[in-house]
């Protein structure tokens, strides 16, 4: 054997030799992506086919036939007529103040059948709610809020979310959370209790009657 042999031979086993102990492995590098944060907007789900309308009151309506004096004028009123002169007691003038309260109501007409119906009904004093809906239309959910207690009568079947200080109880009420309310303004909390934005906003500091109708702006 010549010596250009062994040089080739040399040369093959060094190559080998090379190649097992100082070849570079293929690596993998996996990279944790964290996916960005959800905006708060993001959690008001705008696909939902439900429609939010909102009504905000201070306060509800007396009925046509309630005394509309203020509740300090009828106690003084009553006191006057028992030809009485001492000074009036918040014991004699309570019941007037909780007549006042009690009987006040507002009613809500429904017609729009376009899309179910998200109720967003809020009020500080106790309200009455009255809601009257025409054939079609869908209630889907009612969201009650307010300080005093609230009630609701003509919701059907639909459940109500109870966001009140005051409990306040019917047949479908759920009690959620924290109060909250507005008669200017849809409140950020009733957009997130609803999942929806809101497609409309009446307010007043004393309400009276609502219409939800189709197409309204």
């Amino acid at each position: 054997m010549n010596n250009s042999y062994f040089s080739r031979v040399f040369i093959v086993v060094m190559s080998v030799w090379l190649a097992g102990c100082c070849g570079i492995e293929p690596t993998t590098i996996t990279q944790q992506v964290t996916p960005p944060a959800t905006p708060a907007a993001a959690q008001v789900n705008s696909a939902s086919r439900a429609v939010l309308h909102v009504i905000g009151v201070y306060q509800g309506a007396l009925p046509e036939v309630a005394d509309k004096r203020p509740w300090w004028a009828q106690c003084r009123a009553a006191r006057q007529s028992t030809g009485s002169t001492e000074p009036l007691s918040p014991a004699e003038c309570q019941p007037f103040i909780n007549a006042s309260r009690e009987q006040r109501t507002v009613t809500v007409n429904v017609s729009d059948d376009s899309s179910p119906i998200i109720l967003g009904l809020m009020a500080y004093e106790p309200v009455t709610w009255h809601i009257k809906t025409t054939p079609g239309v869908v209630i889907q959910k009612v969201i009650l809020t307010g300080y005093h207690q609230q009630e609701i009568v003509g919701s059907g079947e639909a459940q109500v979310d109870v966001y009140s200080y005051n409990n306040s109880p019917c047949d479908r009420c759920v009690q959620k959370g924290r109060y909250f309310y507005s008669y200017e303004h849809v409140p950020r909390e009733m957009e997130l209790a609803a999942g929806v934005r809101a497609s409309s906003f009446q307010g007043n500091y004393t309400g009276g009657t609502y219409q939800i109708f189709k197409d309204m702006l």
